[in-house]
């Protein structure tokens, strides 16, 4: 059976269970019955005890899916935990007070005394059956909520295990590729020939970016500043390979020290940049700019589009990353895509908290 099915036949059997216990508790239906509430009223007696039920049950079954669906997603696990307390409180006094309003509306009492018990007594006793009532609806929309909870986030996790290993081994191909590589190598090779002094400092940072990719970036998050040093070092040996065609603007403003991100989650939209903004003939430029603040990162990544299919050949790597995001900082990022006929910029915006 679909589970979507058999979770609605489960919740309609206990409602009906929940529906029916009361009335085999108090056994209605037999003459004893009839006759402890034919001494408050004979002719409508059984009918207003049943109307009260059915009424009293279904607010129950309101606040039941009200917990559920709204109290507890919407304001207790989303640190609204005050107002979701107060919310509370003040449906437990209705829960309290309420059902004996009804059941006098519904079962009016002609003396003060109900088979022989005073009225004042016996509304008391609704109180007490509404109040335990109540706590039995929280309790149970409560495991069940923090049950769906436990399960949508044990989900989650396999998911992101998953997406973790294939991500890895993308980011992986994708950065450090035989052609980056290749190049990155022959542009070094030149130098040693020139004897230049930017030798050693090529070298170094091609080791630091290797080191981070094979070791560093394996863990779930990372230190910011670490993540930042492997752009810069990045950019730096695209600098390194480029001609005097291409400006390249790097501008980072903020500390990104004692915070920490997801690896490799940057970089593919800056790749994308120099892959499809850059030119060897005509003049082009590459703008990366960085906001860090106390509880947020905000990344812009521009360039001037070479060719009108930067966005299909970019799309497969925005969709990965994209995902990962989701994963990895739900409800916690905004990514746009601005595009026009000579530009395309890609913002990013993350919750670091």
């Amino acid at each position: 059976m679909n589970k979507k099915y058999l979770t609605i036949l489960i919740h309609v059997s206990g409602w009906i269970a929940f529906f029916v216990f009361p009335f085999v508790l108090l056994n209605l239906t037999t003459d004893a019955g009839a006759m402890e509430f034919g001494e408050m009223n004979p002719t409508n007696a059984p009918q207003g005890m049943l109307a009260f039920f059915l009424v009293n049950n279904l607010l129950f079954i309101v606040f039941f899916y009200f917990n559920l669906y709204y109290l507890l997603p919407v304001l207790y696990y989303k640190q609204k935990k005050i107002s979701y307390l107060v919310i509370i409180f003040a449906l437990l006094l209705l829960a309290i007070y309420l059902p004996s309003f009804i059941k006098k509306q519904m079962i009016p009492c002609p003396g003060n005394f109900i088979n022989g018990i005073p009225e004042r007594r016996f509304r008391e006793m609704d109180r007490i059956f509404g109040f335990l009532h109540f706590l039995i609806i929280w309790f149970l929309s409560s495991i069940i909520c923090l049950a769906q909870r436990y399960r949508k986030m044990e989900q989650r996790n396999k998911e992101m295990k998953v997406q973790k290993l294939n991500a890895e081994l993308s980011y992986l191909k994708a950065q450090i590729n035989p052609h980056f590589l290749f190049n990155t190598l022959n542009n070094i090779y030149a130098l040693s020939i020139c004897q230049s002094e930017q030798t050693p400092e090529a070298i170094l940072k091609l080791s630091a970016i290797m080191r981070f990719v094979t070791q560093d970036a394996e863990a779930e998050k990372v230190p910011l500043e670490k993540e930042l040093d492997y752009l810069n070092n990045y950019i730096s040996l695209q600098q390194l390979r480029s001609n005097n065609n291409l400006e390249v603007s790097f501008i980072l403003n903020g500390d990104g020290h004692n915070k920490v991100i997801a690896p490799l989650l940057l970089i593919n939209f800056i790749e994308n940049a120099f892959k499809h903004g850059v030119s060897n003939h005509i003049p082009c430029f590459v703008n990366i700019s960085i906001l860090i603040t106390q509880s947020q990162l905000t990344m812009e990544v521009i360039n001037k589009k070479m060719d009108g299919t930067q966005k299909q050949s970019t799309s497969t790597g925005s969709n990965n990353t994209k995902r990962r995001l989701e994963l990895q900082y739900p409800g916690k990022h905004l990514f746009i895509v601005d595009e026009s006929n000579d530009l395309y910029k890609v913002t990013l915006q993350l919750n670091l908290t």
